[in-house]
């Protein structure tokens, strides 16, 4: 069974993508913020996949990116958003190698979620 990270500083959402995530069949870690989801990392634990929250306080989805390359981590990862200035991360990002279809946009539609989510389990 497939275990995701699921990081966002907004715990109702959270909730919701992890029972979701859940009912479909996968094992589910939850953190409710990035310094939550670095504790976790740094902990050595094994996930295939990292749903990412990348407007977060203190500890953003970039710092969590940036510290799972220096953890030499591959980890695919999805990036949720809700913000206006989702373009302007996404160009910053394409450096690390994220592209438009990386990116999950706030509501988040759960079937098109369910979707990134096996694509890029498929292609590992």
């Amino acid at each position: 069974m497939p275990r995701i990270l699921v990081v966002d500083d907004e715990p109702r959402i959270a909730d919701i993508i992890e029972k979701y995530l859940s009912l479909n069949g996968f094992e589910v870690i939850k953190t409710i913020g990035g310094e939550k989801a670095l504790e976790f990392l740094e902990s050595g634990a094994k996930i295939d996949l990292m749903c990412l929250d990348m407007r977060m306080p203190k500890v953003d989805g970039r710092d969590i990116i940036q510290k799972t390359k220096e953890m030499d981590k591959k980890v695919p990862i999805i990036l949720l958003t809700g913000s206006i200035d989702a373009q302007i991360s996404l160009e910053a990002l394409k450096d690390a190698g994220f592209t438009e279809a990386d990116v999950l946009y706030k509501p988040v539609d759960l079937p098109v979620l369910l979707e990134k989510i096996r694509r890029k389990l498929a292609a590992v």
